[in-house]
Order: structure tokens, then C-alpha cells, then sequence
């Protein structure tokens, strides 16, 4: 066997390792345990990750590497490189094909989008502490843009009174005095130039005490006929919860934390929820929902990880929104997202999914703790809800009442 086809099959094992620790990771920060334990565990994985190519070299000695030495020896570093080459393999084979349907093309019937230096607009980057100017140091960092992502999706069963409804959707906003207020204020002066029928925040929004008087200033001036609402995320866990909500709900905002909240929206009955499990239980109780069937209703949840795609199709939720994978915050040529904290792995990092009845829109939210994006741009996504009775047409940034160009 040629020595180039060793390497290649090297290669890929290398691929193949970095993949299955990278999943090990994804799945971690999925659950809900303590912080310490996760954090711990996570340095601890990264420290073996490195390491263990080099035990693997190591053992496999480099002077016998000659046809397929290193794959024929009896011993647990050949064994591993098996394993890894078979995960690189399957991996780099099945990426690529799923990254085509990241974006089911059933459900988004259409989309532009228009990105924003939000550094050239203010004049500045307002990136603060050692952790981000290190990481604006990147060349390529898109940490401060802003991507106006303009979505029509196809709603099974949409009633007809809510055809071209819009919805401004953002997450994941990590206000931690690392990225300034005025990228936050550039944001709320998007969303309001959209002019939404409804505005959902999915969690993650402040995690920094000394951010707490930022909301009203930010959040606090978003308006939307039908009503600004929000859940909580893990890292709003980090400070106290209870006064978080309190000062957006100060400011105008409704809260969704485990609620079941009905309403009505263009006469048609409206069935809202919020979703914070597992980090922040209970689960809204359901229990007492009518079985969706034909019913002339509305139903949109608000939750915080896509791992709870399955509990929002038992609720006959119509429109399920999520944030929390931050679209992976670097993606890939060809490969796409890696790293994303969900039990689903890097599968729901971003994108528009349908199980059932039940669509699934996961943002790639706004900040993070660590500002480093790469061919992942903070997104403001709006969606222009639409029945399969109606033909596809290029969204715009109006709804059924408003009618705005982008920012």
C-alpha cells in the first residue's frame, strides 16, 4: 500500500478523532448538571484530546510506519486508529449531505438576507477584557456584524387569519460586558426597523449583574403589536433568575418561563409557551391542551435548546422557536458546524427542521461567552409565516399590517 494512502488514512483517523471527542463535548454541555462538573470535565477533555494522538504515535512507533503497520498492531493505540478512521470516514462522507438539509427545503419557501458591520456603523469595536481582544485578533472574526436573515416558512397547518404573519426571533444576546451596549443597541434598532408582529427571545440574554440595567435600554424599546416575549437560558442561571425576569418584564416585556399563556391573535385563538427545561424546570403543563387536530388554533413555543423538538411535537406546538447552539459559532466549508451543545449534536446547530406537523426554527443567536464567529454571523431572523395553500414569493421585511425595507 502506497505511503500516500497511509497518510490519507492518517488523515482521516486525525478527522475521525477530532469528531468523536468533539461529540463527547456537544453532549455535555447538553445536561443540566453543575456548572463545575461541566466546565471540569470539559478541561479535562480537551487536555486527553490532545494527548492521546501522541500516546497513540507514540506507541505505534513512527520508524514501522511502512504499508499498514500502524493498523495491524495488536495493541489499543491500532485499535483506536481503527475506530477513529471509521468515524473520520462515515463523517466526512454523511456531513456534507446533511449540511443540504439544514435548511428543509419543505418548510423555508424562501430567503435573503443582508449582513451589517456593526463596527463600521458605530465607528469602534466594542469588544472589552483580554478574552475578546484576543479573539478579535482573528482576521476573519464576524463577531461584530449583525445578518438580517429574511425566512418565509411553510406552517402545516397555519390558519388562514395569520397568513404572512411576522416574527422577529433572536437569542442568546450573552450580555457580559465583554461585547459594549452599543452592538446591543444597533440590534434592538434593526429588530424595530423589521417592524415585526412579534418579537420571541429564546434565552441566554444576561449573565453579568452589572449588565442588568442594559434591558431597559435595549430590550426595553422593542415593540411589536402582538407583543415582545422571552424565556431564559442556562447562562441566565449564572445570576439570579427571579430579578432578570422581573427587570424585563419592568420593561415591557412578557414573560414565558414554564407558562402556558393563551390569547388570541387576529381572532384566531393562540396557544403561547415557554420552554426552559432542563436547566430551568418545569416543562409548561400541557395536560390540560385539546388534542391539535383540526382546530382552527395557533401554537408557538418558545424554547431554549432544540433537544426539546420532541416534547414541542407531543404539544401539537405548530412553530417551535429555539436558540442556545449558536449556529456552531465557526462552520466549515463543505462541513459545516461541529460544535454544538446539544445531546443532537452539531444536527439542530442552526437551520429550519419539520417533524410531523410541528417546524422547527433554531437561530444562530446573537453573541456568546467566547466572541469568536467564522462563517456563522450573529443573526436577527425574520419569519413570514405562510399555509401550503400559498404560492412562494421573495419575504420582505413587512407583515400582514406593516411595511418596512431593511435596515
Amino acid at each position: 500500500m502506497s505511503t500516500l494512502v497511509l497518510v490519507l488514512a492518517v488523515l482521516i483517523a486525525l478527522a475521525g478523532h477530532g469528531f468523536l471527542w468533539f461529540a463527547a463535548v456537544n453532549r455535555l454541555h447538553s445536561w443540566a448538571g453543575p456548572r463545575w462538573i461541566v466546565e471540569s470535565f470539559t478541561r479535562i477533555g480537551f487536555v486527553v484530546a490532545c494527548v492521546l494522538p501522541l500516546a497513540a504515535a507514540w506507541q505505534l512507533r513512527p520508524e514501522n510506519w511502512h504499508a499498514w503497520a500502524p493498523f495491524n498492531e495488536t495493541n489499543w493505540a491500532s485499535g483506536y486508529l481503527w475506530l477513529c478512521l471509521v468515524i473520520g470516514s462515515v463523517t466526512l462522507a454523511w456531513k456534507p449531505w446533511s449540511e443540504t438539509r439544514r435548511y428543509d427545503p419543505r418548510v423555508q419557501r424562501a430567503h435573503a438576507s443582508e449582513v451589517t458591520d456593526v463596527a463600521a456603523v458605530l465607528g469602534e469595536r466594542p469588544l472589552y477584557g483580554r478574552k475578546a481582544k484576543f479573539c478579535d485578533l482573528w482576521p476573519w472574526n464576524e463577531t461584530l456584524t449583525l445578518s438580517v436573515d429574511l425566512r418565509q416558512l411553510e406552517i402545516p397547518r397555519l390558519p388562514l387569519e395569520l397568513e404572512r404573519l411576522t416574527v422577529a426571533h433572536i437569542s442568546d444576546l450573552h450580555m457580559t460586558g465583554r461585547i459594549g451596549l452599543g452592538f446591543y443597541e444597533q440590534l434592538v434598532a434593526q429588530v424595530d426597523a423589521l417592524r415585526p408582529d412579534v418579537v420571541a427571545i429564546t434565552g441566554d440574554i444576561v449573565e453579568n449583574e452589572e449588565c442588568w440595567p442594559w434591558l431597559a435600554e435595549t430590550l426595553g424599546r422593542l415593540t411589536a403589536p402582538l407583543g415582545v416575549y422571552f424565556i431564559l437560558g442556562n447562562h441566565d442561571e449564572f445570576i439570579a433568575t427571579d430579578r432578570t425576569r422581573e427587570l424585563l418584564a419592568d420593561a415591557g416585556l412578557i414573560c414565558l418561563s414554564g407558562r402556558t399563556m393563551r390569547t388570541e391573535w387576529n381572532g384566531v385563538p393562540t396557544v403561547l409557551l415557554g420552554n426552559e427545561s432542563p436547566w430551568l424546570p418545569p416543562a409548561p403543563d400541557v395536560s390540560g391542551l385539546p388534542a391539535r387536530g383540526e382546530l382552527n388554533q395557533f401554537r408557538l413555543a418558545l424554547i431554549h435548546t432544540p433537544d426539546q423538538f420532541g416534547w414541542c411535537r407531543k404539544a401539537g406546538v405548530d412553530l417551535a422557536l429555539a436558540g442556545h447552539t449558536h449556529g456552531g459559532q465557526v462552520q466549515f466549508p463543505i462541513l459545516g458546524p461541529i460544535a454544538s451543545p446539544s445531546r443532537f449534536g452539531a444536527k439542530y446547530a442552526c437551520g429550519v427542521f419539520r417533524r410531523g406537523e410541528t417546524v422547527l426554527h433554531v437561530t444562530r443567536g446573537v453573541a456568546s461567552k467566547t466572541p469568536l464567529r467564522w462563517r456563522c454571523p450573529p443573526e436577527i431572523a425574520l419569519l413570514e409565516l405562510t399555509g401550503p395553500r400559498s404560492a412562494a414569493t421573495t419575504p420582505t421585511a413587512s407583515g400582514p399590517h406593516q411595511s418596512a425595507p431593511l435596515p
